[in-house]
């Protein structure tokens, strides 16, 4: 049977055409460059670095410079800046660009404490006309494409997501991701994508759509009939990264691939772990790979005692211990289930 045709033409931000629609959000803590490379080969058509404070970065410090890594083959990747001085986030781009980055993204909805008391994430993009003076020093300072992720306001009196919009279209900024919650909503309820649709409707560049983005089908709906240009996953492939091939497949072709069964979900984590050793080294990897082994067997019998085992993983053959235990397990009555997990991403 004949494949439907896809979704919609190829999404080009500034210069820069993606392969795909289906965008990673960069995610404290978990969009590391193995993450990036895995993401790119399962179809995402954009990746980001995690977020990085520009002052940080403007100062050299060294764990700030590291996040800023693009190995060769793993592209289209951008790197995403939090800060509020226009000239130190315009010399903070300038860096991203020199280390490789091929676009630089400005977060405009963290919702943290430790950001929004800075003046920087969500409580810079209350002041319109503060942000719009950032991002257009970022537009003059650097010669790729200059884009902005916001949530839809402060909190559900002060939504200004559409506003904000077109005053940073005005400087320049090349497209723009909404996450359909307010700051003060955090993580909890839904995303309102009658709201971000708001938005789409006030500027003529693209818009990008954030928060629950599992619903595959759902996704597809929604780009096919303009409510958003594209879609960001963020938590919604944690511990379940198929997903990104799964939205890609889907919006290049019409398919709709089936959802991996429990011991190809292993698998798939088995090989990100494998791929966290290959660029931080065992020790490292294997203390940043605890959470993702915990999120992969979520939902399978004997899991608590799995987990005290996770807590203590220190070499390769014991992670290997762990994944042949939950296959044998198999998955319990409810199956598996997505983790709760809240990032700095905005």
């Amino acid at each position: 049977m004949a494949l439907a045709a896809p979704v919609r033409p190829a999404l080009r931000v500034g210069s820069l055409e993606l392969s795909s629609p289906v965008l990673i959000a960069p995610m404290v803590g978990i969009t590391d460059a193995p993450c990036r490379e895995l993401a790119v080969e399962l179809g995402a058509g954009l990746v980001c670095t995690e977020m990085v404070a520009s002052e940080a970065v403007v100062r050299s410090q060294e764990a700030s410079l590291q996040l800023l890594d693009f190995p060769a083959g793993v592209a289209p990747a951008g790197a995403q800046l939090v800060g509020c001085d226009p000239a130190v986030m315009a010399a903070a781009a300038q860096v991203c660009v020199e280390r490789g980055a091929v676009t630089v993204d400005v977060n405009l909805g963290c919702p943290v404490k430790k950001v929004v008391g800075r003046g920087s994430g969500a409580a810079l993009a209350r002041d319109v006309r503060a942000t719009a003076a950032v991002l257009r020093a970022m537009v003059d300072a650097v010669d790729v494409p200059v884009t902005a992720k916001m949530r839809l306001g402060w909190d559900a009196q002060t939504i200004n997501a559409p506003e904000l919009a077109r005053a940073l279209a005005d400087v320049g900024v090349t497209a723009i991701t909404v996450h359909g919650r307010t700051r003060c909503q955090g993580y909890a309820g839904e995303a309102d994508w009658l709201e971000i649709a708001r938005v789409k409707d006030a500027v003529d560049i693209p818009v990008i759509g954030s928060g629950d983005v599992e619903d595959l089908r759902l996704i597809e709906r929604r780009i096919r009939s303009g409510v958003v240009d594209g879609v960001v996953i963020a938590r919604g492939m944690l511990g379940n990264f198929w997903l990104v091939r799964q939205a890609s497949h889907l919006l290049a072709t019409g398919e709709l691939l089936d959802d991996l069964d429990f011991a190809a979900r292993i698998a798939l984590c088995r090989r990100h772990l494998g791929m966290l050793v290959a660029y931080h080294g065992p020790q490292r990897a294997l203390r940043i790979g605890r959470k993702y082994v915990a999120w992969s067997i979520k939902g399978c019998n004997g899991a608590a005692r799995l987990r005290a085992m996770v807590q203590d993983l220190d070499s390769l053959d014991m992670l290997d211990t762990i994944f042949e235990r939950a296959v044998v397990a198999g998955l319990g009555p409810q199956g598996w289930y997505r983790p709760v997990f809240t990032s700095g991403e905005g």
